[in-house]
């Protein structure tokens, strides 16, 4: 029997609306290591985004050190494995992974070549204490997988060869039917994004790309907990990374009897100390409804707060003042005023010539601006707060 915990997308360091979240963070870390104490697992396997950029601060990699060392502790004959995402830093990664060692962690940031610039697949198999074995794949894009031994596979096909191969591999010495698990970091299409920050490009795999020959595949990436298949999940992120995010957050726990027989899991909830919470939740109310819900918030409650708010197309004067000092005297802090218009609206954007732009004062450059932008000119405040700016830039520049 394989029992192993299944954790990922930590995003430690990450600033928060200007916050800092490390003691959040720091929290759930505990909670780890109390779950590998008391489940004594014979490994954790962490599926990459451990930072939440590539150049984490000082404080983020001595809180990422200091939680390794003592979940170590808290069960020394667990294994664990971490793999690099595309948040993090693969060269990073791979500066200290011989000393990690020491600690029973096994690092991967980067898909090791040999000399020739081929997959080297021996070095992402992890044979854990002979109760499972781990193909272990860090983030890379689909491009820059290399070619698997003699094998011409064109570029764009290089990433499912890499992955059959790596399991071909596993599979080829485990004579003990040992558990064969995968770890990697991507996105498997039709996944639920629910939630997730989609701004940036992300590239989608089909299922088959990652081969066959495996018992469970431990993904990271996708925010939001889910089965991908029976034998393929997604473990979430353990601490909310934004207010869309509302979810239970939890790490999972996987048992696989023998090779071939199908996982059991038991999801663990993590309590966050300081959750990300939309008022309302529901749908959007005007302001000073949504104000009355911020001055009626406990004094004690430590969320992350984003109020959800109608307008016809602007706030009303004086909101964000109003807002921060709802919660002056409290413990919350106020990130965000989400707006939903109440009126449909399409941006659109005009053409002027060189001529017609120059012949246009600045305020009137702005106010078509707003007119594009929000469908609605300038009110007098904002007429007057733009006057007062330009007026002040003018006396700079003279001076």
């Amino acid at each position: 029997m394989f029992k192993f915990i299944h954790t990922s997308d930590w995003h430690l360091g990450q600033n928060f609306y200007g916050y800092d979240r490390s003691e959040e963070q720091r929290d759930f870390l505990e909670q780890l290591a109390d779950i590998a104490r008391k489940h004594t697992p014979d490994a954790m396997l962490v599926s990459g985004d451990i930072f939440h950029t590539a150049a984490p601060s000082n404080a983020a990699v001595n809180l990422y050190v200091n939680a390794m060392l003592d979940i170590h502790r808290a069960c020394p004959t667990m294994a664990i494995i971490v793999i690099a995402g595309n948040h993090d830093s693969a060269s990073r990664l791979d500066s200290d992974k011989r000393l990690w060692e020491l600690a029973g962690v096994t690092v991967l940031g980067s898909i090791a070549r040999d000399k020739g610039g081929k997959a080297d697949l021996a070095s992402h198999i992890i044979n854990v204490g002979g109760k499972g074995i781990v193909a272990a794949v860090p983030f890379a894009y689909p491009g820059a997988f290399p070619r698997v031994g003699m094998d011409e596979t064109e570029r764009d096909q290089r990433q499912q060869a890499y992955f059959q191969a790596l399991l071909d591999e596993a599979n080829s010495h485990n004579e003990g039917g040992l558990p064969v698990v995968l770890m990697a970091h991507l996105a498997v299409n039709n996944s639920d994004f629910t939630g997730h920050d989609r701004n940036m490009t992300m590239e989608c795999v089909e299922m088959d790309t990652l081969g066959t020959g495996y018992d469970y595949v431990a993904l990271g990436h996708i925010h939001r907990p889910q089965q991908v298949s029976e034998r393929a999940r997604y473990c979430g992120t353990p601490v909310p990374v934004s207010f869309d995010e509302q979810c239970e957050h939890s790490v999972s726990i996987v048992t696989i009897d023998d090779h071939g027989a199908l996982p059991a899991i038991d999801t663990r909830v993590i309590k966050n100390i300081k959750p990300l919470r939309t008022m309302p939740a529901g749908e959007p109310v005007d302001f000073d409804a949504a104000l009355t819900l911020l001055q009626e918030l406990n004094p004690n409650d430590r969320s992350y707060i984003r109020l959800n708010v109608k307008v016809d197309r602007y706030l009303p004067n004086g909101a964000q003042e109003k807002a921060a000092l709802a919660v002056n005297e409290k413990q919350c802090r106020l990130c965000e005023i989400k707006k939903t218009s109440t009126i449909a609206f399409t941006p659109q954007a005009s053409q002027m010539t060189v001529e017609e732009f120059n012949k246009k004062s600045p305020i009137d450059i702005a106010n078509q601006y707003f007119i594009e932008k929000f469908g609605a000119p300038m009110n007098d405040e904002q007429r007057d707060m733009f006057n007062d700016l330009y007026q002040l830039l003018m006396e700079e520049n003279r001076q």
